[in-house]
């Protein structure tokens, strides 16, 4: 790359209207710098609480086309293991963020990293001072509730899509393997 990146983290699934916001005021912030996404895959709860893990909504492909759509021109995927959730903060900026030499990071209000989510945004920037800047987004809402993956999988598992159009301007798609058994595949 040819100028120093400005870096979003998240898990990004769904790439929803919360993620977009923040997108988009990752590009505005460095006029013509790179936008790389970090995400992580597998979701880190298959890890962490493997008896919590929610439903996704995309794919990993999905995810980086959806990313990359509004913007991105990197995705960075961190392979999410029982070794990297032990990571403290500073581990992750030493082995995820310094290798990408981003100018600014810019990431949501409730940003937690490292083993615990010991890290917040004022450890982040305690970290990267003097090498890069942290930028914290506060969160989109709907009116009442912060624009969420959680939210979006709420509103497909009641089969509520008005909603999920609401929180997304992304098409909701439904993928798997069709069987052969009754025809009406």
């Amino acid at each position: 790359m040819s100028r120093d990146p400005v870096v979003v983290i998240g898990n990004f699934d769904g790439v929803h209207r919360g993620h977009a916001e923040l997108l988009r005021i990752a590009k505005a912030s460095e006029p013509g710098a790179p936008l790389v996404a970090v995400t992580f895959w597998p979701h880190p709860m298959s890890v962490v609480r493997p008896d919590q893990v929610p439903p996704l909504l995309t794919t990993l492909e999905r995810r980086k086309e959806l990313l990359r759509n509004a913007g991105v021109d990197e995705v960075v995927v961190v392979q999410f293991t029982p070794e990297v959730a032990s990571w403290s903060p500073a581990q992750f900026v030493d082995t995820v963020l310094r290798p990408l030499h981003p100018a600014r990071v810019v990431v949501g209000e409730n940003f937690r990293f490292g083993f615990r989510a010991a890290g917040d945004v004022s450890t982040l920037a305690e970290l990267g001072a003097g090498e890069f800047k942290v930028q914290p987004v506060s969160l989109l809402t709907d009116g009442t509730q912060p624009s969420s993956s959680t939210l979006i999988r709420h509103a497909v598992a009641d089969g509520d899509f008005g909603r999920v159009r609401e929180l997304s301007d992304n098409v909701f798609r439904f993928s798997g393997v069709v069987v052969r058994r009754h025809h009406r595949g």
